[in-house]
């Protein structure tokens, strides 16, 4: 009889060992399934793109680019070509610039960085262009 009391309990145990297993398993997979629900979830905006481009002009408050408005807020850092910060009045345009801005739903890109690498021909910081927006 005690044998069997001794089988029954290692039974037992080795049963419920597996039962809080499994539940440490559930756990931490509902748990990872609620942190990928909530990242992604994290809205489309948030996206950086930094690319090479040509600003073809400006207007109050953004710039041209292929024929299209990007936005450039008081948050935006713009560098001359001997990488000082300048505000958006001082950018001269035509020019190469290396452009760091956020996509947004149904909105114009908002510039985050803009750093001019290099004027083209009649650049001036002007404004000479309508804006397009």
């Amino acid at each position: 009889m005690s044998q069997l009391t001794i089988i029954a309990s290692k039974v037992c145990r080795c049963f419920f060992m597996k039962q809080s297993v499994l539940l440490y398993v559930l756990l931490a997979f509902f748990s990872l399934q609620g942190c990928s629900a909530i990242l992604a979830e994290t809205p489309v905006d948030q996206t950086t793109i930094s690319e090479t481009v040509t600003i073809e002009s400006k207007s109050d408050g953004g710039i041209v680019i292929a024929e299209r408005r990007y936005a450039v807020l008081k948050s935006t850092v713009i560098l001359d070509i001997s990488g000082k910060t300048i505000p958006l009045c001082d950018l001269q345009v035509p020019s190469e610039a290396l452009v760091e801005y956020r996509l947004g739903k149904d909105q114009d890109p908002v510039c985050v960085r803009i750093e001019n690498k290099r004027l083209l021909e009649g650049a001036t910081s002007l404004v000479i262009a309508d804006d397009p927006g």
